[in-house]
């Protein structure tokens, strides 16, 4: 038996993600639980909803009472516009001024991050167009935003020069594995500082901001006082991140429920028979499942395991399209048996995190290495698949 709400016997394809929506909302109520009336919350919902799908996800948190979403990708913010999502959509700084008219078109915020931002779009927009806008600053991370003696100048040509909104001054505390360096809250610790300095300064010169945002799912977990009146959470949407000290008492859960295929060859291999590049010291069941890597799936897995009937059987190869398993500890096996490369087969389970510390890398890589053009991603709620949003291929 597996966990799985899905019909998987009519599938063209017998592969297929299985994502549960209602753990994405919990996890999103837990926040707004755990950070109370005065905070508001954007959704990152980048790189595709970090690998899950982005438009089935977004339109279930639409429905939610959390400020908006955003993302470094228009295109993906488009989308979102033409699927009905009428929250704040707030762009990473990804856009040149070239695609100004975008931003009205789609009522999109684009992020300023370096001097003479402001003058660009002004030029490219005209100087009368209202257009809502986030200053981005760089508080001691090193990759984008303004440098602090930048802010106060680029919002003072803001006021003085256009019509542009400022929506929002954020920035980005350390990245989710800093916790490799020992000196992790000192640095961490040195950004709320240079934020707090900044917000100072710009609200002596008599700016009033309507949101500060610098904490990150990271930093919303370890310093409530990186809240201030905005947060922006990303990876805490889809799982239960291991969070370094939850201060929050969350009671989060993985959104990505299972990966399963199904066997379609099973055969067996005398002693001295060639398997692909391997030669078989003894008699072996070979079994082979369609998922490779073309879906995402690293041909560094082989030598990993997957689940079929409950049992744990070694990946000998992946392939382009399908991948060979060692299938001899299971005798019962049978052509159509469900086999879990994620999730939850019998009394057996296999995390996410048995795969990324096999591959040496992190959560995030995994979920967005896997394939939207090959294998369908079903989307779970209230215990039924909701049709509307079963898909494998992008439109």
């Amino acid at each position: 038996m597996i966990d799985s709400s899905v019909d998987y016997k009519n599938l063209p394809r017998p592969t297929w993600a299985e994502i549960d929506i209602d753990a994405i909302l919990n996890n999103i109520n837990e926040y707004k639980k755990a950070l109370g009336n005065k905070v508001e919350i954007i959704v990152a919902a980048k790189g595709n909803g970090y690998g899950h799908g982005m438009l089935p996800i977004v339109k279930a948190i639409n429905e939610l009472d959390i400020y908006g979403f955003a993302t470094g990708n228009m295109y993906e913010a488009i989308e979102m516009r033409k699927h009905g999502i009428d929250k704040p959509i707030q762009l990473f700084a990804h856009n040149f001024p070239e695609t100004a008219d975008l931003l009205v078109k789609y009522d999109l915020m684009p992020s300023f991050v370096k001097p003479g931002d402001a003058k660009s779009f002004a030029d490219a927009l005209g100087k009368d167009v209202a257009l809502k806008v986030w200053v981005k600053c760089d508080t001691g991370l090193g990759r984008l935003g303004l440098l602090p003696e930048e802010v106060l100048p680029e919002l003072e040509y803001i006021r003085n020069e256009t019509s542009f909104k400022i929506e929002g001054l954020y920035s980005h505390i350390g990245p989710t594995d800093s916790d490799k360096n020992p000196k992790k809250d000192e640095y961490n610790e040195g950004q709320i500082s240079c934020f707090n300095k900044i917000i100072a300064d710009i609200e002596a010169a008599g700016f009033e901001i309507p949101r500060y945002q610098l904490a990150s799912t990271y930093a919303t977990q370890r310093y409530e006082k990186a809240w201030y009146n905005t947060v922006c959470i990303g990876t805490g949407v889809f799982a239960n991140a291991k969070p370094q000290k939850d201060s929050c008492g969350l009671k989060l859960k993985d959104c990505l429920k299972g990966i399963h295929s199904r066997l379609i060859s099973k055969k067996t291999l005398k002693a001295g028979s060639r398997c692909l590049n391997m030669l078989m010291e003894n008699d072996c069941v070979i079994g082979v499942i369609p998922f490779g890597s073309c879906d995402g799936f690293s041909t560094r897995n082989a030598g990993g395991e997957v689940l079929l009937n409950g049992v744990r059987c070694k990946i000998l190869a992946v392939c382009l399209e399908h991948t060979v398993l060692d299938i001899t500890n299971v005798p019962d096996a049978e052509i159509g048996d469900v086999v879990t490369l994620l999730g939850q087969n019998g009394e057996s389970r296999i995390d996410v995190s048995e795969y990324c510390e096999r591959l040496g890398i992190s959560v995030i890589e995994f979920w967005c290495s896997l394939s939207f053009h090959s294998f369908p991603h079903i989307y779970v709620r209230e215990g039924q698949p909701q049709e509307e949003v079963i898909y494998s291929y992008n439109k």
